[in-house]
């Protein structure tokens, strides 16, 4: 008798199964993709500064051309402990013979107008060997969450329209696929970088200043989700 019982309990939940796979495959539903594009601009932007001897060709030394540049600096309202780093420090001694230095910085600074004063001052302290390297965003992991709730909700608009076409509406929605491969954020390179050549002496001497374009990141999300079709 308990074994009748088994058997029978074994087919009821066979037959649920199935049933349930059947009426699964059954339901209306409407399938759509959903994509946002959410652009931001960086609140981190880090500078090169390169200190060189031989740029002088050892007339000035590596010293005094850091005490220029913390100088340079200060004026700007940098806080050096903060937001400055050394890179990289290297002699040329074993290599030519000879003791010139060379040193790279690396500066931590928050806007475009901030970078450009930075530049200036630089500049005026004889410090041309500067570039913007890379930027950032520190609140790069709320603009994400952003971009992909805005990609679902993309999602659930078509998914509307494509059932209102046809007199219809939508239901709960019971599938969600993200398939953005690649969330890095994409930025363009900012365009700050002045070297040593006539042209740079020949623009400054004309008053022109330098240029600072700095490019918004942009975050995309993509997501598919499938929605239950109201026949109704």
């Amino acid at each position: 008798m308990k074994r009748m019982l088994l058997m029978a309990a074994a087919a009821l939940m066979a037959f649920t199964a199935a049933t349930a796979q059947d009426f699964g495959e059954t339901i209306p539903s409407v399938t759509v993709n959903g994509s946002s594009q959410l652009k931001v601009t960086p609140d981190i932007l880090y500078l090169s500064i390169s200190l060189d001897e031989s740029d002088s060709k050892g007339k000035i030394t590596l010293d005094e051309q850091r005490k220029a540049m913390f100088s340079a600096l200060r004026k700007c309202g940098i806080n050096i402990e903060k937001q400055l780093s050394v890179a990289d420090m290297s002699s040329s001694f074993f290599k030519r013979r000879s003791s010139l230095s060379s040193s790279q910085y690396e500066l931590k600074v928050s806007t475009a107008d901030e970078a450009r004063k930075v530049f200036d001052a630089l500049n005026a302290a004889g410090i041309t060997n500067v570039d913007l390297t890379r930027v950032a965003c520190s609140k790069l992991d709320e603009y994400r969450t952003e971009a992909r709730m805005a990609a679902i909700r993309n999602a659930k608009e078509r998914a509307e329209q494509l059932a209102g076409a046809i007199g219809q509406s939508i239901g709960p929605c019971y599938e969600i696929t993200d398939y953005t491969t690649d969330a890095q954020p994409v930025a363009m390179r900012a365009n700050l970088m002045m070297k040593n050549s006539m042209a740079t002496d020949e623009a400054m001497a004309a008053g022109a200043e330098p240029e600072v374009d700095i490019k918004q990141i942009t975050i995309t999300y993509n997501v598919s989700a499938r929605f239950v079709l109201n026949t109704k």
